[in-house]
């Protein structure tokens, strides 16, 4: 039940956000506008009988059409554009989450090189469980299916974040989201990872634990790092 009341609030949190409420209240007072508008000068202008209730039905119909344009869309000085948090077109690495074990090894996509010596262990926790993963690739972290991290949030976007590896480091990236990505509290875009670390989506989502598991010779990284590159 408390899960239940949690999701649910998350739910209307995401309403809220998205403008859901306030495109229906606009929309359905504009309609009952329109109707009594229409119900008044359609018979004057000498309508047949059945226009005033075809403009009803179509205001009615307009309804959930709206509310689902408030879901999927926003808008921005750029114009309308899709909420989804894959702003960021050049995302490393996808591919779906390969059930298994409690603790297993991402296997690699065809024609991706493993990028050995350095892998990246990542657990987190949702309504079906404990998961812990292994990775030695390029992975996406999302509420979209297609995520090898898949977090069923609706105040995480559906391609939220990316951890990729490059110059012999992890790297953590933000996908344009529309919560922001937290490392160890502190709201970033791209930054190296250090050996420990967690990671939030929004401020009030659970943390994935990140380890980064390295040869002794690779590469590593300290928070003043982290500080000087995200500034």
């Amino acid at each position: 039940m408390r899960r239940f009341i949690d999701r649910l609030r998350r739910l209307f949190a995401e309403l809220r956000r998205r403008n859901v409420f306030k495109v229906a209240s606009v929309y359905a007072v504009t309609a009952w506008g329109a109707v009594l508008g229409a119900s008044s000068l359609f018979p004057a202008f000498g309508a047949p009988s059945w226009a005033v209730p075809m403009f009803v039905a179509i205001a009615v119909l307009g309804f959930p059409i709206a509310i689902a344009l408030a879901w999927a869309y926003e808008l921005k000085p750029t114009g309308v554009v899709p909420d989804d948090g894959a702003t960021a077109a050049g995302a490393h690495g996808s591919g779906r989450a390969v059930p298994g074990p409690v603790l297993e090894r991402a296997a690699p996509e065809e024609g991706t090189q493993l990028l050995q010596p350095s892998s990246i262990r990542v657990q987190w926790e949702d309504g079906r469980g404990r998961h812990d993963r292994l990775f030695s690739r390029n992975f996406r972290i999302g509420r979209d299916a297609s995520c090898d991290v898949h977090l069923d949030d609706p105040l995480v976007s559906r391609r939220h974040a990316s951890i990729e590896f490059a110059d012999g480091l992890w790297w953590l990236n933000d996908l344009g989201s529309r919560n922001g990505t937290l490392l160890n509290g502190r709201r970033v875009s791209r930054v190296p990872m250090p050996g420990r670390c967690e990671v939030r989506l929004h401020e009030q989502s659970e943390a994935i634990q990140f380890e980064v598991i390295s040869s002794p010779d690779a590469c590593t990284v300290t928070s003043s790092r982290i500080q000087l590159t995200n500034e």
